[in-house]
């Protein structure tokens, strides 16, 4: 399978996004601040099969010590072919950090200890919606 990997933002559907998004599933997305997210973070990997947007992720970093890995997807029927992969080790490349964390759905964590990840005693988040994270399974 061709897959190609782009951090070119300015071709990108924000609603072809969403939905990749939506169906991976991560939950639905405000487009406006999908697009404002994507495009103020330093690093961001879309990857296409034949012309269609199959997955995405995107980073922050400081470039020395920290950075942050989110909203990685796959549509579910190119899911488990190494694409994930591919855009991991792409983001990852690019992180320049020491520590790099990442929010991941509760069942991913031995895709993302492949990488070296390993679970956080230290976390702590603040959410807008406690009750609907606590149900997702993202908080205590």
């Amino acid at each position: 399978m061709d897959i190609k990997l782009s951090d070119d933002i300015e071709n990108i559907s924000w609603t072809e996004l969403a939905r990749v998004i939506e169906l991976a599933p991560l939950g639905k997305r405000d487009i406006g601040k999908l697009e404002t997210a994507f495009r103020n973070s330093e690093m961001r990997c879309f990857a296409y099969h034949d012309g269609k947007l199959i997955g995405a992720g995107r980073g922050i970093s400081d470039g020395a010590l920290r950075a942050a890995i989110y909203d990685l997807v796959v549509l579910p029927e190119y899911q488990g072919k190494g694409i994930g992969t591919m855009i991991m080790e792409y983001l990852l490349e690019r992180s320049n950090a020491e520590i790099i964390m990442l929010f991941a759905n509760p069942g991913k964590e031995p895709f993302y200890g492949k990488f070296g990840f390993r679970m956080m005693k230290t976390a702590m988040a603040i959410t807008d919606d406690v009750e609907f994270r606590r149900k997702q399974g993202l908080i205590e």
